[in-house]
């Protein structure tokens, strides 16, 4: 199957443009179907997901026996559903261990064993009281899968040799046992019970929020008590926190906007007497923080021309806030970043701690801000969508032999299909993006644009140091507690080094670079206006790569942002997006516009309704983990006793960053896992 690009999928970004797939019709070339252990891993997030959404809408009917708490006989259904809830998420570590299609058959007949249980024990005996197993919406569902089993025999009864085969390679085996295709039908059926019961309608009286609920009536134990089996996370109980709060822009899902304030730059404006009240260090003041590097801010000024949003049906609000941040002086025992001001919008009043209500209000406005920022600059546009191109570079222009496909192709697996996933199922019209976030799809799809061509159009600045040199927060005794930039580091530099290792093995001098044709037209295909469209890649910006250095620095590039850049921004929202008065996905109330006036922090929070899908979307694609930095299954690396030493290397580096990491996790205001190598795949696949 060709790999193509086309500008029109959305323009002028380069997507895969293949014929749809036999039978599921998916528009992917067929090497890119998922991996069953992938597969595996997605259902059984799905599963835990349907199980905490149906425990959520039982424990509101007020006549259900399964709400907790009520008698002896429903603590006991309680303790059974707990432990088999514990058996799920008990499987994903044996999913993760499995290594021949015999370890995955076990693996997903135990799976579909533990859903149908769990299914029982919540439906329960009693289902017909409450739920008829035959809404249209259920039935549509089933008839759509019956349908495809269908199609798919009649494809499979007249294939013809030649033809394309439906199922891809999938490392383990080639093809789906019966006892495998059992436990999916198996796992289905039940997760289309729990799906069903997800979807009944009942009056508000019933339930204990609505999609008409007023912002009065709710409080943080309502959003609280979303998270029945997926675990609350730790910012639940510390968002509220100055110093959480500036300790988010240094090891939360968007570490990558603080910028040192430049000595004649126009700031946020308070007073030396608040500036003393707010930090309580008498012997310091902004212009001093200022002069010692020491002043920085948070700017999201690309999000000021954004619409405001109003889908599906309430009115949300963007903001472009800065914020501005001052850590303590060299001599102060604490250096941790403090909180100084926050200005919601230009024009707007410029809030800080010590303005009560309004200065929480402040800060939920940049977290909403840079939750949007994150999604759609940061992850979407900076990890997925800018690696796309040398996707597909790869697979066109070096042979499946060439040293450096063999070297990338484990950093590029399963990208195709979640790009693929993402554009049909989360920002097209109408669908999570568009329901969650604060402004309009339409402005939102602009952002993503506008911010992968800003790194395809500078690649040669996007190296990993570079970024932290452009922002100015690279110093260590400026900014000391900065657990991206150092725990990033390590990772960088491992991975540089197994780069170097490797390619030099194979380019002892400039001149056989050169020479290598395939290496040349994949790098002349990335800067072409009917390929990648890179700018300002290769030394001189003309797309050839001269010299070894080069190469090293571009790979490195590439399979970084791939792996721990991804891992960075994708993880994090298992671990803290999910909670949604931490990290609001939009604000539905107006910012206050002057100082007299107090607005009120509960009515700019999502709607439980909302706050739900925001914790469902978030926590599926942060916590799916599938393969492993360093961790190449190709045997191709242990042929070459030179590149196998060096892998060997690579692998031990690692393994001495994760125990330094760890150990650097027990001082910190929370523990930073993301770059946690044990936590970084090889690819972005989620």
């Amino acid at each position: 199957m060709q790999y193509n690009y086309n500008y029109n999928y959305i323009p002028p970004l380069a997507m895969t443009g293949a014929l749809p797939l036999p039978v599921i019709k998916i528009q992917v070339p067929i090497q890119e179907l998922p991996n069953l252990k992938w597969v595996l891993s997605v259902a059984q997030k799905i599963t835990l997901i349907l199980v905490n959404d149906a425990l959520i809408k039982l424990a509101n009917f007020s006549d259900f026996h399964v709400s907790y708490g009520v008698d002896d006989n429903t603590k006991t259904n309680n303790s059974v559903i707990d432990n088999k809830v514990k058996a799920l998420e008990d499987l994903q570590q044996k999913i993760q261990a499995a290594k021949t299609c015999q370890d995955l058959e076990k693996v997903a007949l135990n799976l579909a064993s533990v859903t149908q249980e769990i299914t029982q024990a919540i439906v329960g005996d009693n289902a017909s009281n409450i739920v008829s197993y035959n809404t249209p919406t259920i039935s549509d569902f089933q008839d759509k899968i019956k349908s495809i089993d269908e199609e798919f025999e009649l494809h499979e009864f007249h294939k013809e040799p030649g033809n394309i085969e439906f199922l891809a390679p999938f490392n383990l085996e080639d093809s789906i046992t019966d006892l495998l295709n059992l436990a999916f039908k198996k796992i289905l059926d039940s997760d289309i019970k729990l799906l069903e019961l997800n979807n009944i309608e009942v009056s508000s009286s019933d339930l204990g929020f609505s999609s008409n609920e007023s912002p009065s009536n709710r409080s943080l134990e309502d959003y609280n008590k979303l998270f029945m089996k997926i675990p609350l996370p730790e910012i639940s109980s510390r968002f509220k926190e100055d110093l959480v709060f500036a300790y988010m822009q240094v090891a939360g899902p968007n570490p990558m906007m603080l910028q040192q304030v430049l000595q004649q730059e126009e700031i946020l404006q308070i007073s030396n007497q608040q500036y003393q009240e707010i930090v309580g260090i008498g012997n310091d003041s902004l212009e001093a923080a200022r002069r010692e590097g020491r002043l920085y801010k948070a700017d999201y000024s690309k999000l000021k021309n954004m619409e405001n949003g109003s889908f599906p049906n309430q009115q949300k609000y963007i903001y472009s806030p800065l914020a501005l941040f001052v850590v303590p002086p060299f001599s102060n025992p604490s250096r941790s970043l403090i909180p100084l001001a926050i200005q919601c919008q230009s024009q707007h009043p410029v809030f800080t701690p010590l303005d009560g209500e309004n200065w929480a209000i402040a800060k939920s406005i940049v977290q909403m801000a840079d939750s949007n920022y994150h999604e759609l600059v940061s992850h979407l546009g900076r990890t997925h969508l800018f690696i796309e191109p040398f996707v597909i570079a790869t697979k066109r222009r070096l042979p499946a032999n060439h040293h450096l496909r063999i070297l990338l192709e484990p950093h590029f697996e399963g990208t195709i299909l979640i790009n693929y996933g993402a554009h049909q199922l989360l920002i097209a019209d109408r669908r999570q993006v568009d329901a969650l976030l604060a402004s309009t799809i339409e402005s939102d799809r602009q952002l993503t644009i506008q911010a992968a061509q800003d790194y395809l159009h500078h690649f040669n600045d996007v190296m990993f140091p570079n970024t932290l040199t452009s922002r100015g927060v690279d110093r260590i005794s400026q900014l000391p507690e900065y657990p991206y930039r150092d725990d990033g580091l390590l990772i960088w530099n491992a991975i540089h080094r197994w780069v170097r290792d490797y390619l030099s093995s194979y380019y002892t001098n400039s001149q056989q670079l050169l020479a290598d044709q395939a290496l040349q037209n994949w790098a002349k295909e990335l800067i072409s206006q009917q390929g990648g469209r890179l700018q300002n890649f290769g030394e001189d910006a003309s797309g050839t790569i001269k010299t070894l250095d080069y190469l090293i620095d571009a790979v490195s590039t590439i399979i970084f942002t791939a792996s721990a850049q991804h891992a960075a921004v994708n993880f994090a929202q298992g671990e803290l997006m999910t909670y949604a008065p931490a990290f609001p996905l939009a604000s539905y109330s107006p910012a206050p516009t002057n100082f007299y006036e107090i607005g009120d922090f509960m009515s700019m929070l999502p709607p439980l309704e909302q706050a739900k899908s925001q914790l469902n979307i978030t926590y599926l694609l942060g916590s799916v983990y599938y393969t492993q930095l360093g961790q190449y299954s190709n045997s191709y690396f242990q042929s070459k006793p030179q590149i196998s030493s060096a892998l060997a290397t690579f692998q031990n580096q690692l393994k001495a960053i994760e125990q330094e990491i760890t150990q650097r996790n027990r001082t910190r205001i929370m523990p930073y896992k993301f770059l946690l190598p044990s936590q970084i795949p090889q690819s972005i696949n989620i």
